[in-house]
C-alpha cells in the first residue's frame, strides 16, 4: 500500500499543478499499484470487501482529476479577473487622458484669463492719456507688473519722422523715464524695420540684429504698433525673458489702440482754437495771431507789449484741494484777465497754469500799469470752488516790441525771464525785462 499511497500523492500534486499528462500517468499507476498490492493480498486470504475496493478505486481515480478541474476553474477565474482588471485599467487610462486634456484646457484658459487681465490693466492705465508723453507715463505705471524687462522704449512713426521715449528699471523695480531723443539709435531704427505690422513679437541680440546694442543691454525684444495693418511704431523691451513675449504682444496691441486715439486727439486739438477749460485761445492759435499782429506793428511802426502771467503756488492748491478745485481757480483767473482787456488784445493759455497776453499798440509804459491792475484784481478776487473759498495771486513778466525784442520768439523768451525774476523776487508782482535778467542777475 505504500507504493499506492506514494503514486496517489504524486498524482494529487500533479493535479494541483495541472500537469495533465503526468496526472493521468500517475493516476493510472496508482490504480495499477492498488490492483496489484491492494487487492491481490486480500483475495489470497479470501477476505476481500468489494464495496471498499470500489470506493478506494473511485477515490484514487477521481481525486487527482477533481483537483485538476478545480485548478482549471481557478485559472479561468483568474483570467476573468485579469481581463476585468485590464478593462478597468483601460478605462482608467482613458480617464487619465481625459484629465490631461482637461488640465491642458484649464491651463490654456488660465493663460487666456491672464492675457485678458493684462489687457484690462493696460487699457485702464492708458485710456486717460491724451498726449504721447502721458501715454508712455501710464504705460510705465502698469508694465512693471506684467514684464520683467530692464528697460522700455516706445518708438513712434508719424509723417516719416521718428520719436523715441525711453525708460530704465530703477533699483526699486519701477520703470523710470530717461532722456528723449529726436534722433533714434540705429538699433531702434533697425528694429522698427523688422517690426511686424500684425504685432507679432520678435527678439534678438547684437549678432542677430547686426548692430551694437545700448550699454548694459544684452537682448532686445519688440512688438509692432499698428493701425489697420499699417506700422505706426514699436514697443521695445530690454532684456525681456523669452516667456514674456506674448505679454509684450498684448501690451503692444493695447498701446496701438491708445496711440491711435492719442493721435486723433492731437489732430482734433490742432484744429481747435479755444481752450476748453478757460475759454481762452489755445497756444497754437495765439501764436498765429500774435505773429500777424507783430508783422502789422512792424509795417506801421507800432509798439506792443507781451505779458507772461503765471499762477503762484498753483501746484500746492492742486495737491491740497484736488484738480477739480484747481480747474475752477484757472477758469476764474482766465475770466478776470479776459474781462479786463480790450477786444483787440490777444490772450491765450500758454501752458498748464501760465497765460500769455499781447497788448496791441500798447507801449511798455502803458502796459505796466495794465499788468499791475490785472495783478491786483486777481489778488482780491474771491474764488469759490465747491466748498472752498480761495484767493490766488499771479506773477507777471513783461517785454516790449520793438524796444526789448524784434521777434515773437524773443519777446516770449524775455517776458519769461522777467516772469521768473518775479518768482525769485517773492511772487505776486510785475517785472519788466532788463538785460541783466538775460545774464541771470536776480531782481
Amino acid at each position: 500500500m505504500t507504493i499506492v499511497m506514494v503514486t496517489w500523492v504524486l498524482a494529487m500534486i500533479s493535479g494541483l499543478s495541472w500537469a495533465r499528462r503526468w496526472t493521468a500517468l500517475l493516476t493510472a499507476a496508482t490504480l495499477a499499484a492498488f490492483l496489484v498490492f491492494g487487492i491481490a493480498g486480500p483475495m489470497s486470504r479470501g477476505g476481500l470487501d468489494w464495496a471498499a475496493v470500489a470506493l478506494q478505486l473511485g477515490v484514487f481515480a477521481a481525486t487527482p482529476s477533481l483537483l485538476a478541474l478545480q485548478r482549471l476553474r481557478q485559472e479561468a477565474r483568474l483570467r476573468q479577473l485579469h481581463a476585468g482588471e485590464a478593462e478597468r485599467m483601460t478605462g482608467l487610462s482613458g480617464t487619465a487622458r481625459n484629465l490631461l486634456v482637461i488640465q491642458t484646457e484649464i491651463q490654456q484658459l488660465e493663460r487666456r484669463i491672464s492675457d485678458i487681465t493684462d489687457v484690462y490693466h493696460v487699457t485702464k492705465e492708458t485710456s486717460r492719456a491724451l498726449r504721447l508723453p502721458e501715454l508712455f507715463a501710464a504705460t510705465l505705471e502698469v508694465t512693471p507688473r506684467l514684464l520683467a524687462a530692464q528697460g522700455l522704449r516706445l518708438v513712434t512713426l508719424a509723417d516719416e519722422s521718428l520719436h523715441v521715449l525711453r525708460a530704465r528699471r530703477s533699483p526699486d523695480g519701477r520703470l523710470v523715464r530717461t532722456e528723449d531723443s529726436t534722433r533714434p539709435l540705429d538699433v531702434e531704427r533697425a528694429i522698427l524695420k523688422r517690426a511686424d505690422p500684425g504685432g507679432v513679437p520678435g527678439q534678438g541680440d547684437a549678432a542677430a540684429l547686426g548692430l551694437p546694442l545700448p550699454d548694459g543691454v544684452a537682448r532686445m525684444a519688440w512688438a509692432g504698433l499698428h493701425r489697420e495693418q499699417k506700422l505706426i511704431g514699436a514697443l521695445i523691451a530690454d532684456d525681456l525673458p523669452a516667456n514674456e513675449l506674448d505679454t509684450l504682444h498684448s501690451v503692444a496691441n493695447q498701446l496701438s489702440l491708445q496711440l491711435v486715439r492719442v493721435r486723433f486727439y492731437e489732430q482734433v486739438e490742432a484744429l481747435a482754437v479755444t481752450d476748453a477749460l478757460t475759454g481762452l485761445s489755445v497756444r497754437r492759435y495765439f501764436m498765429e495771431r500774435a505773429e500777424e499782429e507783430l508783422a502789422r506793428s512792424r509795417r506801421h511802426e507800432l509798439s506792443c507789449t507781451l505779458l507772461m502771467l503765471d499762477l503762484d503756488l498753483f501746484k500746492e492748491k492742486n495737491d491740497t484741494y484736488g484738480h477739480l478745485v484747481g480747474d475752477v481757480v484757472l477758469r476764474d483767473v482766465a475770466q478776470v484777465v479776459a474781462r479786463n482787456l480790450r477786444d483787440i488784445d490777444l490772450v491765450g493759455r500758454y501752458g498748464g497754469e501760465e497765460f500769455i497776453l499781447l497788448l496791441i499798440e500798447t507801449p511798455i509804459e502803458q502796459a505796466l500799469p495794465i499788468a499791475e491792475r490785472l495783478r491786483q484784481l486777481i489778488e482780491v478776487h474771491p474764488v469759490r470752488a465747491y466748498d472752498e473759498l480761495l484767493t490766488q495771486t499771479v506773477s507777471i513778466g513783461a517785454a516790449a516790441y520793438p524796444g526789448d525784442a524784434q521777434t515773437l520768439g524773443e519777446l516770449i523768451e524775455r517776458a519769461d525771464q522777467a516772469l521768473y525774476a518775479a518768482k525769485r523776487a517773492g511772487r505776486n508782482r510785475v517785472i519788466r525785462w532788463r538785460p541783466e535778467l538775460a545774464r541771470g542777475v536776480a531782481s
